[in-house]
């Protein structure tokens, strides 16, 4: 069986150092400051670091896929395999996919070896790590590359990211609020509860507060997850929201493994601070 190397860009949310624990490796996005400053998302600058600058900033900083040499170098380092499988964030979100593409073009025409499956996720932070996660687990079992892209084709539809956030304003300043309404973003202490579909951002309901956000994503948890013993928690700089929704959880299931993921600085523009999450896979197709 031939060797596959797993690649996946940074909005996964995973450090470089946590994805080769994982078993797949990480290409930097990036972002730029008002200033001028240029910092590659979770390399140059931590997710606490990057929410202190954005709160500081008077204007919201500007996210850049990988460049066309970023992704070259990352294929390159995994020429000794036979297979890269490489998974980005969705593509109605960012060109991170296209630029892959490119790359990959262009180092067929020079003769490169290893065969470059593209998969886009459609969806973003730590669900993209889902991907990842499962696709390093299958190859390190020696299962075949063909095996592993139908199970991350089958894992598109049923993978989903649910969030609430407490300004849209973040989205709709960087362009990435598709369908989702302002108006419950406007109403007094209402915050929505937003999920990816089909790679676009898409309002599903909505809560008074927090707290009872916290207990809806719970709620949606429990009656669509596949595995109820496993879960992502996701959070942008809300470590009181993360306790919050881990009791809730935990109240549930006291088995239960959590996963904590802080948002970095691609996804964390869009985000913004006091954002909570949960990602996992549901037992049906979500479309």
């Amino acid at each position: 069986m031939g060797k596959t190397a797993i690649i996946t860009d940074s909005s996964c949310d995973y450090t470089p150092a946590r994805a080769a624990q994982a078993g797949f490796s990480v290409v930097p996005l990036g972002v730029t400051f008002e200033d001028g400053s240029t910092y590659r998302d979770g390399v140059d600058l931590s997710s606490e670091q990057f929410f202190q600058k954005l709160a500081a900033s008077k204007t919201l900083p500007r996210t850049s896929q990988p460049s066309l040499d970023d992704w070259m170098e990352a294929f390159r380092r995994h020429e000794d395999c036979d297979d890269i499988i490489c998974i980005t964030i969705s593509s109605k979100l960012s060109g991170s996919i296209t630029g892959a593409f490119l790359a990959r073009r262009m180092l067929r025409e020079e003769g490169f070896r290893p065969h470059i499956h593209l998969v886009d996720s459609l969806n973003a932070s730590a669900a993209v790590a889902l991907f990842a996660v499962e696709a390093a687990r299958m190859a390190q079992e020696g299962r075949g590359v063909q095996e592993i892209l139908l199970r991350l084709n089958d894992m598109q539809s049923r993978v989903g990211v649910y969030f609430i956030i407490d300004s849209l304003e973040y989205l709709r300043k960087g362009g990435r609020i598709g369908s989702v309404t302002m108006l419950a973003g406007k109403l007094m202490g209402i915050k929505p509860v937003l999920t990816l579909r089909r790679g676009e951002a898409a309002g599903i309901d909505k809560a008074r507060g927090v707290q009872a956000g916290c207990k809806k994503l719970v709620d949606h948890f429990l009656t669509h997850a596949a595995d109820l013993h496993r879960v992502t928690v996701i959070s942008s700089c809300a470590p009181e929201r993360v306790k919050t929704i881990s009791l809730m959880l935990q109240r549930h299931i006291s088995d239960i493994e959590i996963t904590p993921v802080e948002i970095g600085a691609a996804i964390g523009t869009y985000i913004g601070p006091g954002g909570i999450a949960l990602a996992y896979e549901e037992k049906q197709a979500r479309w």
